[in-house]
């Protein structure tokens, strides 16, 4: 799984079929978090299906942000799926709704089997900020 936030905090994440398998097991999946406009600024994220905590600023897919906000490096975001979420990514490959963070951001989530054309290139690009954020310049960090 690799993700990105942008700067109104809109979150995109891509979750490969295996992954989206797992999750229907009950297990959590971790994963990258980069920041799109600053990418060397990378933390993690973990998905779940958890009816408990499915309604956490949102509406069905919950969100822990409280290792986010004002926090530079090794930033930390949960997400937290209602089983008719899980069911609808698993029948439709995609997902997305207005979140109640701070800024009523959006959360998409995608699977990255049914991309098409140009809509691979962005975790493609995520991919690659994660495996060079070594030699990414500092005006991206």
């Amino acid at each position: 799984m690799i993700a990105g936030i942008d700067s109104q905090a809109d979150l995109e994440v891509y979750l490969e079929p295996e992954e989206i398998e797992m999750l229907g097991r009950g297990e959590v999946i971790n994963g990258v978090l980069i920041k799109v406009l600053k990418p060397k600024r990378q933390g993690a994220i973990s998905i779940s299906v958890n009816e408990e905590r499915k309604n956490e600023n949102g509406f069905g897919i919950g969100i822990d942000d409280s290792g986010y906000w004002r926090i530079r490096d090794g930033f930390r975001l949960e997400v937290f799926l209602s089983s008719e979420w899980y069911a609808s990514l698993r029948g439709r490959g995609l997902i997305g709704i207005r979140q109640r963070m701070l800024d009523g951001s959006k959360i998409h989530i995608y699977d990255r089997s049914r991309l098409t054309g140009l809509d691979t290139l962005a975790p493609e690009n995520l991919e690659f900020y994660r495996d060079n954020k070594e030699r990414l310049g500092e005006d991206l960090g």
